[in-house]
């Protein structure tokens, strides 16, 4: 009778060890998954703080091109004095190709070179206007172009009271005007260049 009872509580004992070695293993793997489930994720935070950045320093850069872009007076202001230096620039062109053939002493080619002269002073006066109703946050924004332009400037005058001494006298010298003037058109060609990109930058429609 005794053997017969410890039989069976080995059997018992051998059907319930499964099930609890069962249980503590599942509850500590689910202890192990509910650790990894309760980590922070916060890699999105980063990137959110960054979009509200970069969204910031849109926003301040159309402000900003709002603050100077150009009224539409000054809109066709820059469009007159764009013609005037056209006007400069086709007639350096043409006494250059005039100067190359010789004939630099003769009434027609005197008459060239004081049209030119007053398209210079035309396209300056056109200028002036335009710069002077630039707003102050305008002429900051564009005052490396107006820095490069007043260059362009210097040189073209520089080649004009040049051609004009030569000019002046009883037998001009043909070569040295047509490089005067081809060294105007250069120095008119840079000032358009800047021109341009100035109108970009404040808005101006080419």
């Amino acid at each position: 009778m005794k053997r017969g009872f410890l039989a069976l509580a080995a059997i018992v004992s051998l059907a319930v060890s499964p099930v609890l070695y069962a249980q503590r293993g599942g509850g500590q793997r689910g202890g192990a998954g509910g650790g990894q489930g309760q980590r922070p994720t916060t890699s999105g935070q980063p990137r959110g703080g960054q979009q509200g950045q970069v969204g910031a320093q849109t926003g301040t850069r159309d402000q900003q091109r709002q603050r100077i872009h150009a009224t539409d007076q000054q809109g066709n202001q820059y469009r007159t004095s764009t013609q005037a230096a056209d006007r400069v620039r086709t007639q350096a062109r043409d006494m250059a190709k005039a100067a190359k053939g010789g004939g630099v002493n003769n009434e027609e080619f005197r008459q060239q070179h004081a049209q030119l002269r007053n398209d210079i002073q035309t396209m300056q006066q056109e200028h002036d206007r335009f710069a002077q109703g630039l707003s102050e946050e305008q002429r900051a924004a564009v005052q490396d172009r107006i820095r490069r332009m007043d260059q362009a400037r210097d040189r073209l005058h520089t080649q004009s009271q040049q051609m004009d001494q030569e000019m002046s006298q009883a037998n001009p010298d043909a070569q040295h005007i047509a490089t005067q003037a081809r060294e105007m058109e250069k120095a008119m060609k840079e000032w358009q260049k800047q021109y341009r990109s100035l109108g970009s930058e404040i808005g101006i429609s080419q």
